[in-house]
Order: structure tokens, then sequence, then C-alpha cells
């Protein structure tokens, strides 16, 4: 007869079995996944070194195509540009924020092409007009007794476009002799009085052409051609100044004028998508068909697409396209003769 103690002990000894069971196979299985987690970690970090090294491989390419498109860029113009422009005179437009390095491009740019650069007119952040101070200090420069921002943005958009429209009238005939004058700028060209006005007050800055040694920015009596450099980071939208000034300036039909900017990636699902010149006045029905535009500015093909663009700006004809990366441009202006 089997006692009830020999049941205790043989239940106990089968449940100690099993559990020492249980734990000896957990931890053969815990040690197996362990070591397939190792393994894969291993073949991870591998596969990682050697994404790295591609990607080290790909920036050493990026990185010299960008300094042969760097000095393509800044060497194109030493022999196609010459003498493209020979003595017409050009001024440089940009907005304090924009990269110096592109309006420095299309400075030496125009330089290559033997322009006359009579310098650039920097647009400052005190355009905001937001605060007493800027607006009081605008109806100064503009000779206004207002305090009324709106209407002194008007006031100014149309005192600039006019101080460009005199100096980009067509030289006149050689034969007729007296040149003309209009607001803000003298009978003899000069610096005009209104810009004068406006870097005092500290809404415009001057920069000079290399090797000038003027202190201003004279405007000729006539001839002028206007390069708009805008691009990320302006301090002043393009909607606040410029194109008021440009729509104003072209309200009588094409001037010669040409806005360019770099490229910039717009993603429609943006709710608040970037600044931008170029597309403002795409998208506006006159002012496309008013001034020419360049929206690729910061490559070779579009700095040279600018030089093109601004000898095709004739004052007495312009002829108004637009060319870059956007939709129906070209890179570069058609051949002479085969229009547009």
């Amino acid at each position: 007869m089997i006692n009830f103690r020999y049941h205790i002990v043989s239940l106990t000894a089968v449940l100690l079995a099993l559990g020492i069971g249980l734990m000896l196979g957990t931890t053969f299985l815990d040690q197996a996944t362990v070591d397939a987690l190792k393994d894969r970690q291993a073949e991870l970090e591998g596969d990682v070194r050697r994404t790295n090294d591609r990607n080290s491989d790909q920036a050493a390419v990026i990185d010299e195509y960008e300094r042969e498109a760097s000095a393509f860029s800044e060497q194109i113009g030493e022999r196609l540009f010459d003498g493209i422009l020979r003595n017409d005179p050009v001024l440089v437009i940009a907005t304090r924020g924009v990269d110096q390095g592109q309006v420095d491009s299309v400075m030496a740019a125009m330089t290559q092409a033997d322009a006359q650069l009579v310098g650039t007119w920097w647009l400052t952040d005190r355009l905001k007009l937001d605060d007493d101070s800027e607006v009081a200090d605008m109806g100064d420069a503009l000779l206004l007794n207002t305090s009324d921002p709106a209407r002194l943005r008007t006031s100014l958009a149309s005192q600039l476009a006019e101080v460009l429209s005199s100096a980009s009238d067509p030289p006149p005939d050689p034969e007729a002799g007296a040149s003309q004058g209009a607001l803000g700028t003298a009978e003899d060209g000069g610096e005009p009085p209104v810009v004068a006005r406006l870097v005092e007050n500290g809404f415009v800055d001057y920069q000079q052409a290399e090797g000038s040694d003027d202190d201003v920015v004279s405007l000729p009596t006539s001839g002028l051609r206007v390069v708009i450099v805008s691009g990320p980071g302006a301090s002043v939208a393009p909607s606040e100044v410029v194109v008021p000034v440009l729509i104003d300036y072209s309200e009588d039909g094409p001037v010669p004028a040409v806005a360019v900017e770099p490229s910039i990636a717009i993603d429609e699902s943006q709710d608040d998508p970037p600044e931008s010149l170029v597309i403002d006045i795409r998208g506006d029905n006159d002012l496309s068909g008013r001034v020419s535009t360049v929206d690729d500015v910061e490559r070779a093909a579009g700095l040279a697409a600018t030089v093109l663009a601004v000898d095709d700006a004739d004052p007495a004809d312009p002829v108004v396209a637009h060319y870059g990366l956007g939709p129906g441009t070209r890179l570069l202006p058609e051949p002479s003769g085969t229009g547009e």
C-alpha cells in the first residue's frame, strides 16, 4: 500500500522536474534568440557602414560638381559675355536678406558684359513700416505729411517708378539735343533726390560697382536697364515694395527690367509657400507681359539668361520673356530673328 507521503514526494519531484525543464529550455531559447539578434545587429551595422561610405563618396562627387559649377558660373562670362552690354547703363536692385553672393554674381556678370554698372540699391527692412519711427521717416523721405502706411507705400511705388521710368527712357536722338527730366531726377542725371532722402533715412543702402570711387548711385538721363535680384530670406516681401514699383513702372507697357532669383522648391501642400518675386510676376497677367524673369540665376545657364535678357531689354523696344526651369520657359533666349 502506497502511503500519502509517497504521493506528496512523487508530485513534488514531478513538479520540480518540470520547473527545471522549463527553466533550462527557456534559457537555451533566450540564448539562441540573443545570438540571432546579435548576428542581425552585426549585419545591420555592416549595412550602415557601407551606406555611410557610399554617402561619403556621393557627397564628394556632389562637392566636386558644385565646385566645378561655381567656377564655371564665375568664368563663363569672361569670354561669352564680353561686349554684350557695352556701355549700357544697368542698375541692380535687391532686398536685404537676399543672398549677397547672388547679387555679387549678377553685378560681376554685368561687368563682364561691359555694362556701365551704376551700382545697387539695397532695400532695407525699414521699408516694412511696422513702427512709428519708420512711418515718420518715410513721410520725411517722400515729402508727405501723413502717418498712413498704405498711402506712404503707394507714394513710394509711384515716385520710385517715375525715377526708373525717366532714367530708362530711350536715348534721345543725338540731333534732338536736350534730355528729359522727371520727378526725382536732375536734368543732367545723377542721384535722384527722393532716393537720396531714402538713403538718408535708412530705407535704401548703396553698393557701388567694383572699382568705383563714387559715394552715391547716379542714374543716367536715359537708356537705363534694371535687374531686380530677389530670393529666399528677403527682409521685405516682394509684394510689399518691389511688385508695386514694377506695376507703376510698367504702367504704359514693357520696360527694360529683368527680375531674377535662384530656384525655389515649391511644396503645394504648404499653407504658407515662400515669397517669390518671379512667381508674382508670372502670375500677373499684366506684369508677365511687361517684365522679363529668370528663375535659376544661381546656375550658369540662369546667369547667362540674365545677361542675354538684359541685352534684349532695349529701352526703345524691350523684349519680354521668361527663362529658367519653370513651366513654359526656355533656359536661354532664342537666337535673334527667330521670335519667342
